[in-house]
């Protein structure tokens, strides 16, 4: 019961701005308040130690941007990509 008290208390938390918030910030900052999630933050939040994981992004967001979707803005090829990476976290079938 524990971490879904700690789940909620942190749903209630305002929103961080993502063009002027650093996530890896807030949880430095606030970590200790959230124990148990924390480290998920650290986990998911983090930069991959190797090189392997980065170029499979590149070849997913090489993927994404094919001839027919040249026009295809930035910031919608990076919700894309967290997309493709994110959904299989959640068990997401499509």
């Amino acid at each position: 019961m524990e971490i879904i008290e700690e789940l909620e208390r942190y749903m209630r938390e305002p929103v961080i701005d993502r063009k002027k918030g650093n996530p890896l910030e807030w949880w430095k900052s606030n970590g200790f308040r959230f124990k148990g999630l924390s480290g998920l933050a650290r986990r998911y939040l983090c930069c991959p130690p190797s090189s392997v994981p980065s170029e499979r992004v590149f070849s997913t967001i090489g993927n994404i941007y094919e001839e027919k979707r040249s026009s295809l803005k930035g910031e919608n090829a990076e919700k894309l990509c967290f997309l493709h990476y994110n959904l299989p976290l959640l068990k997401f079938q499509y």
